[in-house]
């Protein structure tokens, strides 16, 4: 037998061992309990890249003191960090020999507190049953040195479309973030709010992005490869496109900040994406958001979107929340929405036609504790038309997976107690992977679970990842699969 073939056997053994031998899943068969976890690895939460730039610098007063009170110090002035956080981990997909690729999201939450954070993909060892956690094995920085992004960015003010007059778009002078070479253009989370991600055949990634909501296709080096891909018709109040600066004909954002395309799928054969914003548009009823279809070898949206029936309502658009870089309202006489009690995590194929999404509520690091963490697998209508409602069915319920096995350390029912859980996806054919987003250094859902009260010591969160055994056998498309379980 070839090397080559011996070695990749190896791995795929490799794989196969960590999955179901080292991590001592409970013998028994398929179907004999709805699901339990079989690994749990945890990234420190002040887990920082060697060697990165500083960052932090526009945390407001109010953000350092979070940040204080979770235990993570810090400068009442100036950038808060010596080098950038390991965080923020927005989603995760398959690479090589075990490993997975995580996309980090735009930093600090918000386009003016995270304008020095460069936005990243890291390949990561989950090293499932090893105490010391994951381990970050690649970093690939995020740029646009061919100008594809039409607007300016942190890193190159001189260049693109001014930015909308609105009070969050003042464009600060660049950071060291943006590193000695100005023609590398690299990206910031002023820039950009990347929240998916999938990888495709050639070995680039589509990146779904909130701010816009945009498509961005990426190299395997970080490059940005075209002009980012629109939503026509859908605006968050970020777009950098929105025609404001005659407030007497003011355009209005459509979506709510930061619900944009929160998950992004691709189908089996690696033509067609499926984007979910996490917000409902304007007109539309709250509690349905719109999965759109983007046909790769077009670079189109498909005329026609589906829809997903949230358990209850998504956050609709603030336009009474808006003000300019005066501080005068952009739509006097708007009237602010209820607020949105749910929001969806991440959506990811399980074959040609059924999805995988996570939906949760906004709670996490409150004292009012989260009650609502699932996971919910979705059936594509039939038939080649991409319209209509999907089917829903609840696979996994993230506040409380058995663990017989005490893998997890929190008692005979596990929770992901957190505020934002960004990550799933099919690791075989009844094994889910699911990851948290921390959101360092403001976070503190798995101290907050611990307490009575809720009242703390508080901690920062880290990154948890974890998988989960089900019950029953998902209808998987091997092509979806890591490497090795496609063996």
């Amino acid at each position: 037998m070839p090397r080559h073939q011996v070695m990749h056997r190896a791995v795929a053994a490799a794989v196969e061992a960590l999955v179901v031998g080292v991590l001592m899943v409970p013998a028994g068969p398929v179907g004999a309990q709805q699901a339990r976890l079989i690994a749990r690895s945890v990234l420190p939460a002040a887990t920082f890249r060697a060697g990165s730039p500083p960052s932090g610098e526009f945390f407001s007063a109010a953000d350092r003191q979070t940040a204080a009170a979770n235990g993570i110090r810090g400068p009442a002035d100036g950038p808060y960090f010596t080098a950038q956080p390991v965080q923020g981990f927005s989603s995760m997909v398959p690479a090589d020999a075990g490993t997975w690729w995580a996309l980090a999201d735009n930093g600090y939450a918000w386009r003016s507190s995270s304008a020095d954070f460069q936005l990243v993909l890291y390949r990561i060892d989950p090293r499932w049953g090893d105490p010391a956690g994951p381990r970050l094995l690649e970093t690939i920085v995020l740029r646009d040195p061919d100008r594809h992004i039409q607007w300016t960015i942190v890193c190159d003010p001189g260049d693109g479309s001014r930015l909308p007059d609105f009070s969050f778009n003042l464009l600060p002078p660049p950071p060291p973030a943006c590193g000695d070479d100005p023609a590398a253009r690299i990206l910031t989370g002023f820039d950009l709010d990347p929240e998916s991600v999938v990888r495709i055949p050639d070995g680039t990634f589509w990146v779904g992005e909130e701010f816009g909501p945009f498509l961005v296709h990426v190299a395997a080096d970080g490059r940005v490869l075209e002009p980012p891909v629109e939503v026509p018709g859908v605006r968050s109040p970020q777009n950098p496109f929105l025609k404001i600066s005659d407030r007497a004909r003011a355009e209005g954002p459509t979506l709510a900040s930061s619900r944009g395309f929160e998950g992004v799928a691709i189908n089996p054969d690696g033509t067609r994406l499926f984007a979910l914003l996490e917000g409902a548009v304007a007109g539309d009823d709250p509690q349905d958001l719109r999965i759109y279809v983007f046909e790769l070898a077009t670079r189109t949206f498909a005329d026609r979107y589906l829809t997903l029936r949230l358990e209850m309502p998504s956050q609709q658009v603030n336009l009474a929340s808006l003000v300019d870089a005066s501080g005068a309202w952009v739509y006097p006489g708007a009237v602010a929405p209820p607020a949105g009690p749910v929001s969806i995590g991440e959506l990811k194929a399980v074959n040609d036609r059924q999805l995988l999404v996570i939906e949760r509520d906004n709670h996490g690091d409150e004292v009012t504790a989260p009650r609502f963490k699932k996971v919910f697998l979705l059936d594509l209508p039939q038939g080649s038309d991409y319209d209509g409602r999907v089917g829903k069915t609840l696979l996994l319920d993230l506040l409380a997976i058995p663990d017989p096995t005490g893998v997890g350390g929190d008692g005979d029912f596990f929770r992901l107690p957190f505020y934002t859980i960004e990550s799933v996806h099919v690791v075989d054919e009844r094994t889910l992977l699911v990851a948290s987003d921390n959101n360092f250094p403001f976070s503190n859902g798995r101290s907050r679970s611990r307490s009575v009260d809720r009242s703390g010591p508080l901690v920062a969160d880290g990154t948890e990842l974890i998988l989960v055994r089900l019950g029953a056998l998902l209808d998987v498309d091997r092509r979806l699969l890591p490497a090795a379980a496609r063996e």
